[in-house]
């Protein structure tokens, strides 16, 4: 089990499904059973150079075992982070390829539908990248954007906007159905750290959800 989490440290954490994977920590679990990590095309850019070798050693030196959870849990969904339970995981909406975020930016920067920005969620450490697809009374709906994006050959600018906050999450549930009113954990599935969020479902239509009220902090 250390081998996977060590593994899943040395992958670059975008979760952005060019491995044929959800998660990177689904691919560490595969690397582990004989899945060719070169599947990674990330690992091959500068900025990982030299973690692909770390992988293939730390594979060499591990005998195959039955992948078991990281803790005991109710739904079998796990923070890779912290280690708290989910109810379910938050999916991308059909034809979609991120959970929809609705933001509060504070920033003075003029900003519209279309631009690309760059900002850091109030009480997340990793900076975000995403394209502003509506906004509206003062709040921004984006989707965010991957390494897929990131590192392809066309250069994006990305607009600085500093700190925001996540007023709502949208997207497909994956998991534990859930009710309106009731407050939720859950893991958007474009999360780097796979971190457990945690807010109040408003609006529920066939598997597709609204959560506000967003908070990292899980009670």
């Amino acid at each position: 089990m250390e081998n996977i989490k060590e593994i899943t440290k040395l992958l670059p954490g975008y979760n952005c499904k060019a491995c044929g994977y959800k998660r990177c920590d689904h691919f560490a679990e595969k690397i582990l059973v004989g899945e060719n990590p070169e599947n990674c095309p990330l690992l091959f850019k500068e900025e990982f150079k030299g973690n692909l070798e770390k992988i293939k050693e730390l594979v060499s030196i591990s005998e195959p075992l039955e992948i078991k959870k990281t803790c005991a849990s109710k739904t079998g969904l796990v923070g890779l982070l912290d280690g708290y339970d989910a109810d379910f995981l938050l999916d991308p909406l059909p034809e979609e390829h991120s959970c929809r975020e609705t933001l509060i930016i504070l920033s003075k920067n003029p900003i519209k539908k279309g631009d690309h920005i760059k900002y850091r969620p109030l009480g997340c450490p990793i900076p975000h990248f995403a394209e502003i697809i509506d906004d509206a009374h003062g709040m921004y709906v984006v989707h965010l954007e991957g390494a897929c994006n990131r590192f392809n050959t066309e250069k994006i600018e990305y607009i600085e906007v500093g700190i925001a906050l996540i007023a709502a999450f949208e997207g497909v549930y994956n998991g534990k159905t859930p009710e309106v009113g009731k407050t939720v954990k859950f893991i958007p599935t474009h999360c780097m750290m796979q971190k457990v969020h945690s807010g109040v479902v408003v609006e529920v239509e066939g598997n597709r959800v609204l959560i506000e009220g967003i908070d990292l902090k899980v009670w």
